[in-house]
This record gives C-alpha cells, structure tokens and sequence, in this order.
C-alpha cells in the first residue's frame, strides 16, 4: 500500500519543542498500534516560536510563568515535561529543530517520525542544549546520515519546506494541540484539547468505516517495537489501563531485566534493555500483558468478541497479503508447512498471496477420487482448491468461513481458475450448515483454535461426517495454558495463541466427540518463521507449535477410541 492508499492521515501540526506535541504522543501511538498501516501519521512543522523572548512578550509571561503554564498544561495532557526545560536548554528558537525534520524527511519518512520523538525526549525529559550539534547528534542516534542531515537543514528545499508547513497550518485554523483527521474522499475533522484516544478512534471508525483494529496487548513488545524513553503515562494511554497499573508493570519489568529505568529529577521513564532470552518466565508475561478493553470475564458469550477480533484480522489478510504479520503468509508459509511445489503451481496467485494455515494437513491423504469434503475455515481458498485437486471433477468440495472478505476473494479464486465442483458456505465450526453424514472428509488449516466453543465445534464435525469418515487437520496447541497467564483477550485469539488448547486436552476434546485412533502425524515450530522476535519468544514460552491431526469417525458406534503420537 502506498502512502496515497492508506484510508486515514493524521496531520499533527507540530514542533519538537512544543509541550502539546508531546502530549499528543500517546494518542497517535495508540492510533498506529490500533489501525496499523492503515493509518499514517503526518508532521507538519508550525514553528512555535522564531525566537522566545518574543513569544514570552507576546503571551505575557516570563520565565516563572512559562513554567506555571506548562504545569498546568501537564495536568491537563497528562504526559510529564520538566517545566523549566526552555531555560535550562537555553532554546532561543524552535524553528531550527523544525527545520532540522524537515531535512531528515529527505532521506525517511519514518526516521524523520523517530527523530521527532527522540527530539521531545531530549528537550522535555533530558533537557539537552539547543545546537545544531545536538540536533545533528540526534539525528544520527535513529539512524540518519548526519553529514547530509547538517547541510539540508540549511538548504532553500528545506526552508520551502517549511514555509508551506506553516502555511498549511494557517489556512487550517489549527492548533499545536489538536489532530487533523482525513480520509481519501478528502472529507476531514479536526480535535484539539483533548488527551485521550477515544475521540480520535471515533472520528477514524466514523470517516473509515470498518477499518481493521487491533487491541494492543503486550508491553514488552510495544516497547521493543519502538524502543524510545515512555513513561508510565503513555504505557496507560495505548493500553487502556490506569496510570498506577501501567507504573507497577514497568517497575516489576524493569527489576526482571527487561527495561531501564530513567528518573528525569522526579519523571520517571523507562526504556527497553533487550533480552537474549528465547522464552520468557510466565510470571513475566502476565505482567507484560494488559487487560483487553472488554472485559471478557465478566461477558457470558465470548463468541461475538472473538469473532470480531478474527474477522479484523482476516479481513486484512484478505485486502493485504502485502503487509507484514505476524506470522508467515502466502508462498513462503506455503513452502515452510510442506505443500508440493509441483500442486502449487496449479494454483492462482490471488488464492496462495492470503494463506494463513499453519500446516500441512494433507499430509494424512484423507481425500479420495469423488468423495465429499469439507474445508472449516476455507480463507481465500486455497485448501478447498488444493482439495478439488484430490476429489477430481466427480468430487464435491465446500468451503466454509466467517469472513467475508475472505468468502469473496474465495469465490473470486474458484471462479478465476474455473472450478466446477466447489461451494463456499458463510458459517462457523460450531453451526455447519450442512445434512448430518453428509461429506466423507472434513479438513481444516490453522482455524480450531480460533473457535472459543472447541466441544462444539468438534461435535459438528462428527456430526456431519459420514460413519468411516475422515478428519484430517492441522492447527495450534500449546504445553501451558494461555488464559491462565493472560486472561481472556480477544487479540491474542486472533493472533493464533490464545485459543489454542493444551496439546493433551485437544486430543482429549477430538476422542470424546466421538473419533477414533485420534493421532499426530507432524509436528512444526510455526511461529519460527515470524518476523516478529515477540512473537517467536512467547510462543516458545507456552509452547505454542502446530501440528497435523488424523482421525476417523467410526462405522458405527462400538468401535474403539484411541489417542496416540504416530499413525498406525
């Protein structure tokens, strides 16, 4: 997605020495943890001040009174400054430091986005003095190229720059504490004075609607994600949660290890250290893991809640394979979990560019010449067609899924490639809407541990199946418990891990629906192929791994029940 695509911009008219920007921080990072890279972030420089004394003189204060204004403005934001940081930095200018950003746009927009942040976190907390040095040694702290970074500063490019920034920011009528928010059809609202994100979240749900959100649920990785001086302020501002609640998970981190503590005379920030460890101790991750917004404790039916989370995320998967997840997409997830090479060629492009599945279930050929299956979660089809292939034309194949991006691009993809012999049924696991006995076998990819109701679903299955029929699957377990650790979050679900049952009571869950000789014919590290260090370092922690499962549903119903690790 280009920059152009993205469905949201947030223009925050801005200036590193100004309080109010830094007291916008925690909003705009909650709004890119929610929506993501659907979202862009844009720093127009409005200049505070071209020199102090003048706007002292203009608003009436000196020095005493600047630091009063600040508190108060503290108090209201919510986001800790050292009320004294202009004078003790002897700032005689903000516009150097506006300009010095828009040099570092130049070589990145995104290094420019970090510069801006390391900037407030120089001024306000560290109170670091105002040069051209410093603004060069920052520069090069997130990774620009300070030589180039000195001389654009003072370039006519940079100046011009800056000049329509300021500009901009007039015809806008805005403020250096509010967020202007616009969507492609051009239609926008802005905010100021306000230092939560729920209004801001209304206005983007309202110009966008149905745009994907994530709750953001892990502080150990937000932080190593971003890797800036946050105080406990902000930490509560992302996750939703109090101020004192965020300051004791920072503390208990920072004493496991994993964070450095800063005490800026009285503000106190932490920042990540870094870890070499592969898992972590569970006790660490119930700290480092939040509340969800809802709380689902005390919420009778979690299927609505975590419905909403998986089709948020599956829908993105659908519209944008390009992006990065975190877990392997596509060709290369193909590839990983074991798909001949030779079948997937026979595939189109837009039904392998969204595979999602965490395995090879195959693997257990189950599927015969002419028989009925059945695909629980068939995503943007490619089990389904991967299963006609095996069925041939005199076979039957239904596809079934809750998200209807992906029932479209499922449709589409049977279409494109001219498949006679499929059917996609919108649906769940726990209500498929198809006769008792009806298909021969039932396959599904990476979805079970997304269905809260797993007696349920399996139920279904072996209720549809016809006596001698077949269960080939692959999907999560886990060897420690995720809900026990982090409660009962609806993202972690999403993300793959916090439906997953413990490998023992899984098994357990297929035997007493009904199955026999229930066995485990692979096993894979899935999450090893995350991009994401977080991701791969909590799965190691509970153990988290896929594996393809074998069953039969017997002919009739005095056959035994077995449950065992290898096939027979």
């Amino acid at each position: 997605m280009s920059r152009e695509d993205v469905p949201i911009e947030i223009v925050h008219f801005a200036d590193p020495w100004c309080w109010w920007s830094w007291g916008l921080e925690p909003i705009l990072q909650r709004l890119r943890e929610v929506y993501g890279d659907n979202v862009k972030v844009t720093y127009k420089m409005g200049g505070e001040f071209e020199t102090l004394a003048e706007w002292m003189r203009e608003n009436g204060v000196d020095e005493r009174g600047t630091a009063d204004w600040i508190l108060e403005s503290v108090a209201l934001m919510n986001m800790p400054v050292r009320p004294d940081y202009y004078f003790r930095s002897k700032v005689e200018s903000s516009f150097p430091a506006c300009r010095a950003f828009k040099a570092a746009e130049l070589q990145s927009r995104e290094l420019a986005a970090k510069y801006f942040r390391r900037m407030m976190e120089a001024f306000g907390l560290e109170c670091l003095p105002a040069t051209d040095e410093t603004l060069v040694k920052l520069g090069a702290e997130v990774g620009l190229d300070k030589e180039r970074l000195r001389k654009d500063t003072h370039s006519d490019a940079v100046e011009d720059a800056f000049e329509r920034d300021r500009e901009e920011m007039a015809r806008a009528h805005a403020n250096f504490d509010a967020l202007l928010i616009r969507n492609r059809q051009g239609q926008a609202e802005m905010k100021g004075a306000t230092f939560t994100s729920k209004p801001f979240e209304d206005i983007v749900d309202k110009l966008a609607p149905g745009l994907p959100k994530r709750s953001p649920a892990d502080i150990l990785e937000y932080l190593e994600h971003h890797r800036d001086v946050t105080t406990a302020n902000e930490i509560a501002s992302v996750f939703r949660i109090g101020v004192e609640d965020a300051e004791i998970r920072l503390s208990q981190l920072e004493r496991a290890g994993f964070l450095t503590h800063h005490d800026f005379e009285g503000i106190e920030a932490w920042q990540w250290k870094g870890t070499k460890a592969d898992k972590l101790p569970l006790e660490i991750v119930k700290i480092s893991h939040v509340p969800p917004e809802v709380q689902v404790e005390t919420v009778s039916d979690l299927k609505p809640i975590i419905t909403k989370a998986v089709q948020s995320l599956y829908t993105e998967v659908a519209t944008r394979p390009d992006k990065g997840y975190h877990f392997p997409l596509g060709l290369e997830a193909l590839r990983y979990v074991g798909y001949p090479e030779e079948d997937l060629r026979k595939l189109p492009p837009t039904a392998t560019e969204s595979f999602a599945g965490v395995g090879y279930p195959h693997a257990a050929n189950a599927i015969h010449p002419g028989e009925t299956v059945l695909d629980i979660g068939s995503g943007s089809g490619t089990d389904v067609l991967f299963a006609s292939l095996k069925t041939g034309p005199s076979g039957k194949v239904y596809g079934l899924d809750i998200t209807p991006a992906m029932i479209a691009k499922a449709r589409g993809n049977i279409e494109r490639i001219g498949a006679k012999n499929i059917e996609i049924l919108a649906g769940d696991a726990t209500q498929i809407p198809l006769p008792d006995s009806s298909v021969d076998v039932v396959t599904s990819n990476g979805v079970l541990n997304l269905v809260p109701d797993k007696v349920a679903a399996f139920a279904e299955i072996h209720r549809v199946l016809r006596p001698g029929g077949r269960l080939q699957l692959a999907d999560i377990v886990v060897q420690e418990d995720v809900g026990t650790v982090c409660g009962l979050n609806p993202q972690l679900w999403a993300d793959c891990i916090g439906g997953a049952a413990v490998e023992t009571e899984y098994l357990e869950t297929i035997k007493s629906a009904g199955f026999s000789d229930v066995r485990v014919l692979k096993r894979l590290d899935y999450f090893a192929k995350s991009a994401s260090e977080s991701t791969r370092r909590i799965t190691k922690t509970f153990g988290a791994e896929s594996v393809v499962v074998a069953a039969g549903k017997p002919k009739d119903s005095r056959e035994s029940r077995s449950v065992g690790e290898s096939p027979r």
